[in-house]
């Protein structure tokens, strides 16, 4: 994987996580769902 391409999947994994934070803290698993699916997609790619 190319650096720049690395970067922006770590980017987008510490996005995501802090969204999944967000959404439990909040109550709201049909969104804390939604993002452990997008997370689980962006990791099976590496």
């Amino acid at each position: 994987m190319a650096m720049p391409q690395r970067d922006d999947t770590i980017e987008a994994i510490k996005r995501l996580d802090a969204l999944l934070e967000y959404a439990v803290m909040h109550g709201d698993e049909k969104e804390a769902e939604r993002i452990r699916a997008e997370l689980r997609k962006l990791t099976d790619e590496v």
